[in-house]
């Protein structure tokens, strides 16, 4: 019996040993030695040292949790969100630097509580000074997080958004701005953990650190790791858009602050260069083909060139096989789709626009009915149609995501001195509220608007963002200043009826034709230096000859031909009377007294009733009720 148990016990000490034995082989060191783990370790690049620096600290407390790393975790999670739910905020902030040396490279401990810090805990108090240290904070934890995780670019992808968007787009962005600019210990902070918030292309137009360069050398640090092949889940469109976009609002927020001179043309210049390149990157594509977004416009001319072409290769057949899927069509749907389009009801154009997508062919139908010797050419064009057709519904959709047209042409509207000229007008005139001088302020608003009108004819995107809120809102302060209604005299008032419309439903049919029509007439102004070189009202008589307008209706500024008058009537093309008041008018304008505010710098001389050189019966743009007028 006991020799027995004995013979067991050596069994199970010879089994121990034997194990140990393959443990030890594949666990040796790579120096000296080739144990496979360590191997697998340095090939993948998955060991600590590998993934970031290594804190004794951490180790230890592992190693005081006797491996119950994750249920301590899981207190100190808990104990966090009591200190934060309490407001007992010093405790919160010991405690997630606990959880940072249990999980140092678990991302989500990162993200998450600087998140905390810098969106949820700032909030709490009421000076902005103390608000700006917990935003501080949270970017702190962010920068010590990729010191442990040098092989997570994500991380220095939040912290670009940290620095720019949450210093730049809060409700106090003014006052962080300021506490970040001349916080000297929190830039020499960044420049011992590796990034250079000194440089050059870190400073504003005071030769300070702005949050706004500062975050995108941020986004620049990460584009640096991705492009070593350490992936990020992030879009490519997406990820490259943001570090020419922080330059963008870098430019937005000098000019909110009264930066408007040759500063803010040369930050807009770098801006749309970096935009054009961003454009013209190799993004994540259809198939093999990779997508560039300024390749929008070729790819719809190649798609254009390839239907023509397709289409004289099958036309004898496509008759043919249109009135075949016809026959497969119910005899009451294809009456209606038979019928005129005026004595359609409703429900018929619904059912004749469900027929005529119906029994449009396909390019595959299409070319399976040619004749042998050209069905393989159709079929590879046909292929090739497909492709083109995917490559332009691709780029055209990335394009939308990133508001690329928009941009592109903003960075191009801010770098003219009209706009410069609008934008300081319309700044001086804020100002001058601020002292209580009305008249001055009218002046300089006025002078303002009749700029915006231009850049509006030429940009006529720029209307639909953040610039036409803008200056919106800036009609509103001069009517209360002027203290009467603004009817169609005023130079801006197609722009008001389009941008409160704009702002009510953008995605409204007429919105959308209204905006095609401005686009369209500026296509017809030339260059944008003849344009804006030009004096005001020249330019507008100029943009008003060239307007496109309906079939029947005179371009803005033309007039029509003077119908024949009967006897002892005034024809209708003849000069107005002295009197301003014509018939059918409600209003009419009062004559202003010398020395009066209400005529913009360099409009002296303009007809009474005529605002920044444009008449009150000429030189409109399109209007919402009659698009293309």
């Amino acid at each position: 019996m006991n020799n027995r148990s004995l013979t067991r016990k050596i069994l199970y000490i010879l089994l121990i040993v034997g194990l140990l034995l393959p443990l030890f082989y594949l666990g040796r060191p790579p120096i000296g030695g080739s144990g496979k783990i360590a191997e697998l370790r340095s090939r993948y690049a998955i060991g600590q040292a590998d993934l970031g620096k290594l804190d004794p600290t951490s180790e230890s407390m592992k190693l005081a949790t006797l491996g119950m790393r994750g249920i301590a975790s899981t207190i100190l999670w808990l104990r966090a969100d009591y200190f934060k739910e309490e407001k007992y905020f010093d405790r919160f902030s010991a405690t997630l630097n606990q959880i940072a040396l249990l999980q140092p490279h678990f991302i989500s401990v990162w993200q998450h509580q600087a998140h905390n810090l810098s969106y949820n805990v700032s909030p709490e108090f009421e000076d902005y000074r103390q608000r700006y240290e917990w935003v501080k904070k949270g970017i702190d934890y962010l920068v010590k997080g990729t010191k442990f995780n040098t092989r997570k670019p994500i991380l220095q992808y939040e912290l670009g958004h940290y620095v720019g968007n949450k210093l730049g787009k809060a409700d106090e962005k003014l006052q962080y701005r300021d506490l970040f600019r001349n916080d000297k210990e929190f830039h020499k902070y960044f420049v011992e953990e590796g990034l250079n918030a000194v440089s050059d292309d870190s400073l504003g137009p005071d030769r300070k650190p702005d949050n706004w360069l500062v975050g995108k050398q941020w986004f620049e640090e990460a584009y640096k790791l991705v492009q070593e092949g350490i992936p990020i889940k992030k879009s490519a469109h997406l990820l490259y858009s943001y570090a020419p976009l922080w330059q963008m609002y870098h430019g937005e927020a000098i000019e909110d602050e009264g930066v408007l001179d040759e500063r803010a043309k040369f930050v807009w210049e770098k801006a749309g260069r970096e935009w054009k390149e961003f454009g013209n990157r190799e993004l994540g594509g259809t198939g093999s083909v990779a997508v560039t977004l300024r390749s929008l416009e070729i790819a719809k001319q190649s798609l254009i060139e390839l239907k023509e072409k397709f289409a004289e290769l099958t036309q004898s057949v496509r008759d043919k096989v249109i009135a075949s899927k016809k026959t497969k069509v119910p005899e009451a749907k294809l009456a209606a789709f038979e019928k005129a389009d005026a004595d359609r009801s409703v429900l018929e154009k619904m059912t004749a626009s469900e027929v005529a997508m119906a029994i449009e062919p396909t390019y595959q139908e299409l070319a399976s009915e040619l004749p042998r010797e050209q069905r393989v050419e159709a079929l590879e064009m046909a292929t090739d149609l497909r492709g083109a057709e995917e490559y332009y519904r691709t780029t055209n959709s990335l394009r939308d995501q990133v508001n690329y047209s928009y941009w592109e042409v903003r960075a191009l509207a801010e770098q003219q001195q009209m706009m410069v000229d609008a934008r300081r007008l319309m700044f001086e005139a804020n100002q001058l509220i601020d002292v209580a001088d009305i008249k001055g302020s009218v002046e300089k608003f006025e002078g303002s608007f009749v700029r915006w009108d231009k850049v509006f004819r030429y940009y006529p995107v720029v209307m639909t963002e953040d610039v036409g809120g803008d200056v919106l809102k800036a009609i509103e302060r001069y009517k209360k200043l002027a203290d009467e209604e603004l009817d169609d005299r005023f130079v801006l008032f197609e722009f008001m009826k389009f941008r409160r419309a704009y702002d009510a439903d953008y995605l409204d049919f007429n919105v959308e034709q209204t905006l095609s029509n401005w686009k369209s007439a500026a296509l017809d102004l030339g260059t944008p230096e003849d344009f804006f070189s030009t004096d005001l009202s020249e330019a507008y008589r100029k943009a008003g000859d060239k307007q496109t307008q309906p079939a029947g209706e005179p371009s803005p500024g033309e007039t029509k031909p003077a119908e024949p008058a009967s006897e002892g009537e005034m024809p209708k093309d003849a000069p107005a009377p002295s009197d301003p008041q014509q018939p059918g008018d409600s209003k009419s304008e009062p004559s202003k007294p010398e020395g009066q505010p209400g005529k913009p710098e360099g409009q002296a001389g303009k007809p009474e009733g005529q605002v920044g050189g444009q008449s009150p019966s000429g030189n409109r743009p399109p209007t919402l009720e009659n698009p293309g007028r």
